[in-house]
């Protein structure tokens, strides 16, 4: 008996850790690396995206936002006037999460949209400032 309990107490474990979604401290930071925001809200357009292997922005920009060196998220690079002949703003990066345009205002093309609240849109703006 003793034996079962042990093993059901370790399967519970298991399970308990398998199953503990980690929090990040800001909804900008939740958004990020989860691709939900901090209630728990799946934010990409899975119906109009063309791309559903990843679901958060960490899974192609990695930890950092820098994984892919042409598409850098980092707050520096978007808005660096060196990167780009238009740098990112807020309303042109709010742009380009609703529509797939690029700072320059042609079509991105990258097969992502995102279905975000204004307010969503602002935290994940704030948290790549910190990147």
């Amino acid at each position: 008996m003793k034996k079962y309990f042990i093993y059901n107490l370790y399967l519970l474990i298991i399970c308990l850790i398998a199953c503990h979604q980690k929090t990040y401290p800001t909804n900008g930071e939740t958004i990020y690396k989860t691709g939900k925001n901090i209630a728990g809200e799946k934010l990409l357009d899975s119906k109009t995206s063309r791309i559903h292997l990843f679901h958060s922005c960490k899974g192609c920009h990695g930890k950092s936002g820098n994984l892919m060196k042409d598409a850098s998220l980092q707050y520096a690079q978007l808005t660096s006037p060196a990167k780009y002949v238009v740098p990112y703003t807020e309303s042109l990066f709010f742009r380009f999460l609703d529509h797939d345009f690029k700072s320059d205002g042609t079509k991105a093309n990258i097969g992502v949209i995102w279905k975000m609240s204004d307010q969503d849109k602002k935290d994940l703006w704030a948290y790549l400032q910190t990147l």
